[in-house]
């Protein structure tokens, strides 16, 4: 896919005047390809700390429930692979109530991601976390409460420069190489109840966006690659686990295979030679076998083979 460029117009879908009405869909709907372009392009420079690809997503174009129906900005958003999403998605969903989860059932509130989001007046290049993102946030908090662990957060923040800035979106932003400890452990600490993004991020007036036209890719994909050791260190991943998650999918991967069988649990056999049959369970294993005791004989049968009594 060929990137062309942001114009005048692109920004201008967004003017205030347009956030609620349906007519200006087109409009949007034009700036959403262009940033699904840019996407295409842009992702593979873009590596989790898995060392995979991260996903890319671009945020609807007209008015609905999960953008309050209005369309102030849009964003394109870089954010670990689908299927650790759907993973972590069910710790996640037990935190968020039913209203928050149809107010935004895209990745923006569940994990943390690096992207970039156009309004009227800039774009916005920007590693993102917001409150609601319970596994990468508890895990920050996790990190930030030993000192020698903070210390490698900070200067990996404060590496980033002065034309990156550092806040909780609502709140004031400080110049990263400006951010100390106590200010740190200050963002960590007020994220919870904040109900917002943590962000790192820099700006690029439409002014700017513009006269770059096509090279805004490079521009945009510097931003991005000098923010991905923000995204590696910030948020959870495998190499980055203070939540000793890795033992939990385990167990919810065994769990979603069994059916949630547990030991003694009385089952019948709906599938296989012994169908019809019941019996007691006696094993779960990491397999998503279960052994089941059909009198005296123990057979060992997939978890998807019986049904709980």
């Amino acid at each position: 896919m060929h990137f062309i460029g942001f114009t005048e117009s692109d920004f201008d879908a967004y003017l205030d005047r347009k956030w609620c009405s349906n007519v200006f869909n087109r409009e949007r709907l034009q700036v959403k390809q262009k940033l699904e372009a840019l996407g295409h392009i842009l992702t593979p420079r873009l590596e989790g700390s898995d060392g995979e690809p991260l996903a890319s997503e671009v945020s609807i174009e007209h008015p609905a429930v999960w953008n309050h129906r209005q369309v102030s900005c849009q964003h394109l958003f870089f954010v670990r692979n689908r299927e650790t999403q759907r993973e972590l998605d069910g710790f996640i969903s037990r935190s968020r109530s039913l209203a928050s989860l149809v107010s935004d059932p895209s990745p923006l509130h569940n994990h943390a991601y690096l992207g970039l989001r156009i309004d009227s007046h800039e774009i916005e290049v920007a590693f993102a976390l917001h409150s609601d993102a319970a596994v990468d946030r508890e895990n920050l908090e996790r990190r930030s409460a030993d000192f020698f662990e903070r210390e490698k957060l900070l200067a990996s923040i404060r590496a980033l420069g002065p034309a990156f800035s550092i806040g909780i979106t609502g709140h004031a932003l400080v110049p990263c190489p400006e951010l100390d400890d106590p200010g740190f452990l200050g963002l960590v600490k007020a994220l919870p109840a904040a109900k917002s993004w943590l962000k790192v991020h820099q700006t690029f007036a439409r002014e700017e966006v513009i006269s770059e036209a096509e090279a805004f890719v490079d521009v945009a994909a510097t931003a991005l690659v000098e923010l991905l050791p923000a995204l590696h260190s910030l948020s959870w991943s495998r190499k980055n686990d203070k939540l000793q998650m890795r033992a939990a999918l385990r167990k919810e991967a065994v769990k979603k295979k069994t059916g949630g069988l547990q030991k003694n649990d009385h089952v019948r056999i709906i599938s296989g030679m012994l169908a019809g049959k019941t019996g007691i369970v006696q094993d779960v294993d990491a397999k998503g076998e279960v052994k089941v005791l059909i009198g005296t004989l123990a057979i060992k049968l997939k978890g998807d083979a019986v049904t709980r009594m």
